[in-house]
């Protein structure tokens, strides 16, 4: 059983046993993506999978895009900057982009399940683009620090996006895109 700590989501905070159920999905989520990929995924398949009521999922995700989008996430906010201190700002922001580039790559279904969910209009899945946005945004910048301008981060932002829809729709693999962010960083910040 998880410890008793908070869990943002995008509907509510939750704490202890909602919270527990809210990470039992997302666990579920990955694992039902393994077996049947993204098409064939609901929501009930995964509460199912969890041992709980589909009612129970819908009380926390309106969509299986929903689902997914909230579980890659909460994957994202957890991740801990890379140790980096040197002293080049693009030797930085590679780190950096490699670190997010790479944060799915070894679960193909789940990579491409995030790419497709993202691109939801469901209200739910627009609030987590945003807060997702923020988080690679926030990553970016700090890796900038004071070596670059906000135009600068911001295409840095824009090339990682579309460097992730070209991996996520499987135009190139991650180690690719990751290889590729590279070369881009290290052309603009030259």
């Amino acid at each position: 059983m998880s410890e008793p700590t908070a869990v943002e989501a995008t509907r509510r905070r939750l704490t202890g046993k909602r919270a527990d159920t809210v990470l039992r999905l997302g666990d579920a989520t990955v694992e039902v993506l393994r077996q049947v990929g993204y098409s064939e995924m609901t929501v009930p398949m995964v509460a199912a999978h969890a041992g709980m009521a589909r009612a129970t999922a819908y009380i926390y995700f309106s969509s299986k895009e929903h689902l997914v989008a909230e579980v890659y996430w909460r994957r994202l906010a957890s991740i801990s900057p890379p140790d980096n201190d040197a002293p080049e700002v693009a030797d930085r922001v590679v780190a950096v982009l490699r670190q997010l580039a790479l944060l799915v790559a070894d679960e193909p279904e789940f990579a491409g399940a995030v790419t497709k969910s993202l691109l939801s209009d469901d209200a739910d899945v627009v609030e987590l683009r945003t807060q997702v946005s923020r988080v690679i945004h926030k990553s970016i910048a700090a890796a900038v620090g004071t070596a670059g301008d906000s135009q600068t981060i911001e295409l840095i932002e824009l090339i990682y996006t579309g460097a992730m829809v070209r991996a996520g729709t499987g135009h190139f693999s991650y180690d690719e895109v990751a290889d590729q962010l590279e070369s881009a960083v290290r052309r603009i910040l030259a």
